[in-house]
């Protein structure tokens, strides 16, 4: 498993963690969304 710090400055650092085919990013409180690698694929192709 890979880890990946999201940090943006002193507070509101989430957290990803890459396994295979999946991705979870865990928020400050918690709170958890799972993505696969397709569904970061097509995020990432709408962004901006």
């Amino acid at each position: 498993m890979k880890k990946i710090t999201l940090c943006s400055g002193d507070k509101c650092c989430p957290e990803a963690f890459i396994e295979e085919e999946n991705i979870t990013i865990r928020d400050d409180d918690g709170n958890e969304v799972k993505l696969t690698k397709e569904q970061v694929k097509i995020l990432w192709e709408n962004l901006g």
